[in-house]
């Protein structure tokens, strides 16, 4: 059964794991990968250390959570949730939620399933609206969004690239 645990020292050998396959991948040596957080610190006690210290104050954005799609004990991927979006830039360019699962598990609707676990937590964090988004030819990632009650607000640019911005109301 696939759950979202947030991160913690027992995950180190999974984590490795997940992250070895990871930077086999064009999108990890481009550094396009999602969610960023997933990727931090020069190991995993650090990469712990940061996951804690956003849940308070994330040094660039807002506060935010990331938790671990795992089933058994093997993580499929990151979803993270920022707690909120009051920020000049996240409210145009940002999104509440930022999402990614391990290429050996895609295809396989986890990235739906974890999204849908990620909007449990995000009603928690009182937050009754949702603002995701994707690139244009994302199409898996359209498809999660939509799957998951989003509707398509309209297109804007993210990092040179055209973009999706999608709401979900909680």
């Amino acid at each position: 059964m696939s759950k979202l645990i947030f991160p913690n020292i027992s995950h180190k050998e999974a984590y490795i794991d997940m992250l070895e396959e990871w930077k086999n991948t064009e999108e990890f040596k481009i550094g396009h990968v999602s969610p960023g957080a997933l990727f931090r610190g020069e190991n995993f006690e650090e990469f712990l250390s940061l996951a804690e210290a956003d849940l308070i104050e994330n040094r660039r954005w807002v506060p935010a959570t990331l938790f671990f799609l795992t089933e058994w004990e093997r993580i499929l991927g990151g979803i993270q949730i920022r707690h909120h979006i009051n920020h000049p830039n996240l409210m145009e360019y940002g999104w509440h939620i930022w999402y990614g699962i391990r290429p050996s598990e895609r295809r396989k609707w986890y990235a739906t399933k974890m999204l849908e676990l990620a909007l449990v937590e995000a009603k928690k964090l009182w937050i009754d609206r949702v603002l995701l988004g994707c690139y244009d030819d994302n199409i898996a990632s359209q498809k999660t969004i939509e799957n998951n009650g989003g509707f398509f607000e309209r297109y804007t640019e993210f990092e040179g690239k055209k973009s999706r911005r999608y709401w979900i109301e909680l």
